[in-house]
């Protein structure tokens, strides 16, 4: 981090936002992630949402130089982002779960991105995901693709995790809902689709962290009923908006949705008749037919596959 006065002109500052409801293991880890940044014209702001152990939190952020933090009653994450938010005042804003870490060029990358397309209204990039010793066992890519492309569920919305967003976006699509739990950053994000463009940089910007305390592991019937609420909100507002477009964007959107959580469902019975769990396995046929009969088809048909597949493989390694 820089001070102000000593930034080079031009540089714009990127606000840093942690929203933490714990003393997180991983969190000193997370914040020496900013402080190793090669892009130094940054500012740290920490949201205790309730934890009841401010004092603690206290030590741990005081440690990074410049680093501030705000308590606040708990309000959940999109209250806490919010609150972060508000107490910068940087032309960008980022954002850090107290779990994960950045790669050092994750600002720079972030910046050079928006520099070069100045009409976007923020910018993503790619991720790996590792595990809670951090030893990394897999990745992820958002490919580019145009708002309307990303609203009708044709490509994976950019990740919370990776992006960052001009302040100015934020004027005119609003902050994060706050009655949202569970899938408020997608219900951002399909609101900041809705006013403009966000470009990627093609790189790895997030070492994410699973662990069994992510939101992300919550039960799929609960996902799926947040991120249906999340279209849903959006398409009521364009509605509100006359915006016919992007209605049967997210129309179309919501129905992918369904069967991508139907067909991922149906996907896993084997599995829990093999664990001799036929109660789950049969509400798990019974809610993926509610959902979409064409996604528990796709869902069944492709385990089937991958069987066969994996048969063939071991048969010609046993020949």
């Amino acid at each position: 981090m820089t001070d102000e006065a000593d930034a080079p002109a031009g540089m714009p500052v990127v606000d840093v936002v942690v929203p933490t409801n714990r003393v997180s293991p991983y969190l000193e880890s997370a914040l020496a992630s900013v402080a190793a940044q090669t892009y130094a014209n940054w500012r740290l702001v920490v949201v205790d949402d309730g934890s009841g152990r401010g004092d603690e939190l206290e030590r741990i952020v005081t440690r990074v130089d410049g680093a501030r933090i705000v308590h606040r009653e708990n309000g959940g994450a999109a209250a806490a982002r919010n609150t972060g938010i508000a107490a910068g005042r940087g032309e960008v804003v980022a954002f850090l779960d107290d779990d994960d870490i950045w790669p050092p060029d994750r600002l720079e990358e972030l910046v050079r991105a928006l520099e070069r397309d100045p009409g976007a209204v923020g910018a993503f990039g790619d991720g790996i995901d590792i595990d809670a010793d951090g030893v990394a066992f897999d990745s992820w890519n958002t490919p580019q693709a145009t708002s309307a492309e990303y609203l009708r569920g044709a490509s994976p919305i950019p990740r919370i995790t990776t992006l960052a967003v001009r302040r100015s976006a934020f004027d005119d699509a609003g902050m994060f809902d706050e009655a949202f739990g569970l899938s408020q950053d997608t219900e951002f994000t399909l609101r900041l689709l809705r006013h403009g463009r966000l470009v990627g940089t093609g790189t790895v910007l997030v070492e994410y962290r699973r662990h069994d305390r992510n939101a992300t592991a919550a039960d799929w019937r609960r996902r799926h009923a947040a991120g249906s609420r999340a279209i849903r909100v959006n398409r009521e507002d364009a509605a509100s908006r006359g915006d016919a477009h992007h209605v049967e964007a997210l129309r179309r959107n919501a129905r992918m949705l369904d069967r991508a959580y139907a067909s991922w469902s149906a996907g896993r019975v084997l599995g829990l008749l093999r664990q001799r769990r036929v109660r789950d396995a049969a509400a798990d046929v019974r809610d993926s037919m509610r959902l979409s009969p064409r996604g528990v088809l796709a869902g069944g048909a492709s385990t089937f596959v991958s069987k066969l597949r994996t048969r063939a493989r071991r048969a010609e390694t046993d020949a």
